[in-house]
């Protein structure tokens, strides 16, 4: 039997006792960089935010470009899109990178709903 989050059995559009079959990667490469699209633009508001997201990433073994993971920050969810990830030591473009225990620098773009308020907007 595998545990997963309730966040990873959504993501993966999985229910409780799904049969999945789980293969182990022991080729994902390090990761140097990763851009996150925060769905909403109140965090950046947060105080020290960016010591926020790099704490909060220490939870997570690997990314995946594409994917959408969330952080429980201040009693509330807050979810980012994982925009681009860079490997160690070349800095090439990956869609899959390991994280925990990396020196990963992380960055923001522009939040999904400031997007949606410039294409009104035009």
């Amino acid at each position: 039997y595998v545990f997963l989050p309730h966040w990873m059995l959504h993501a993966l559009a999985l229910r409780p006792r799904d049969v999945v079959d789980v293969r182990l990667l022991q080729t994902v490469p390090a990761g140097s960089g990763v851009k996150l699209r925060p769905h909403s633009s109140e965090f950046v508001s947060i105080g020290n935010h960016q010591a926020v997201l790099e704490t909060e990433l220490k939870h997570y073994s690997s990314l995946t470009r594409g994917s959408t993971i969330p952080f429980r920050y201040a009693g509330k969810v807050w979810l980012f899109d994982v925009v681009d990830l860079r490997s160690s030591p070349r800095g090439e473009r990956v869609d899959v990178a390991k994280v925990q225990d990396c020196d990963i620098a992380a960055e923001f773009v522009r939040a999904k709903d400031q997007l949606k308020k410039k294409k009104r907007d035009d």
